[in-house]
C-alpha cells in the first residue's frame, strides 16, 4: 500500500513499502549515528550490514519508506510494531510506532507529516485503538512532533546506567487514542 502526504512547505512526500532496491539510501540512513542513536540502535558498519537490516524491514507489514517524491529517494522509515501486554502477548488494536529520518531532512515537517499520515491509517484503515511511540528526554525533535499528532506523555523511566539504549537516561512514553480500548488492550500493554 501507498500513501502520500504533504508537509506544510508543499513537499510531497509517498509512504511505500522498502524494497531491496532501496538499499544504498537505507544504508545511508542507519549507517549515521545521529540517526541510530536516538532510535535505539547501533549504526550499521558496513552496506552488507544494512542489507541485513532492510531485510528484516521487508518482513514487517507495516513499515514504510519515505520518500522525497520530486527526488525519488528514501529519506526515513515510519512504522507500527507489535506491542506486547504485561503477559506477552501482542496487545489487540494496539501498535507502538517507531520512525527515523536522515538527518540532513530534519527540520523540514517531513516526518511530522509523515508520523501524521500514518496516524490516520492506523486509525482509519487499520481500526487500532491506540498508538503508543517513546523516545528520550533529550530528543526535543520526536517530542514536538508526537504532541504535534496529538500524543500525550503517560509516563516516563530513567534507564540504568549499563542499559544498552539510553543509559542513565530518562525515557518518556507516549500514547494517542482513537477509540474507546478494547478489553485487554490499555490496561494490561507494558511500556
Amino acid at each position: 500500500m501507498e500513501m502520500v502526504t504533504v508537509t506544510a512547505q508543499g513537499v510531497r512526500l509517498v509512504l511505500r513499502p522498502f524494497v531491496a532496491s532501496d538499499a544504498a539510501d537505507y544504508y545511508a540512513l542507519v549507517r549515521d549515528y545521529a540517526v541510530a542513536a536516538p532510535a535505539g540502535f547501533t549504526p550499521a558498519h558496513s552496506f552488507s550490514e544494512a542489507e541485513f537490516l532492510l531485510k528484516q524491514q521487508l518482513k514487517l507489514p507495516q513499515v514504510y519508506a519515505i520518500v522525497v517524491a520530486d527526488q525519488r529517494r528514501v529519506v526515513g522509515s515510519v512504522g507500527l510494531y507489535e506491542r506486547m501486554n504485561r503477559y506477552g502477548e501482542p496487545a489487540p488494536h494496539e501498535l507502538d510506532l517507531g520512525y527515523m529520518l536522515n538527518a540532513a531532512d530534519w527540520h523540514q515537517g517531513i516526518m511530522t507529516a509523515a508520523v501524521t499520515r500514518i496516524q490516520r491509517y492506523a486509525f482509519e484503515s487499520l481500526h487500532l485503538n491506540r498508538i503508543t511511540a517513546s523516545c528520550l528526554a533529550d530528543n526535543v525533535a520526536s517530542k514536538l512532533i508526537l504532541e504535534r499528532a496529538n500524543f500525550h506523555k503517560y509516563d516516563q523511566f530513567r534507564h540504568p546506567q549499563h542499559a544498552p539504549f539510553g543509559a542513565g537516561q530518562m525515557e518518556l512514553f507516549y500514547d494517542c487514542v482513537g477509540v474507546a480500548p478494547a478489553p485487554g488492550d490499555e490496561q494490561h500493554a507494558t511500556r
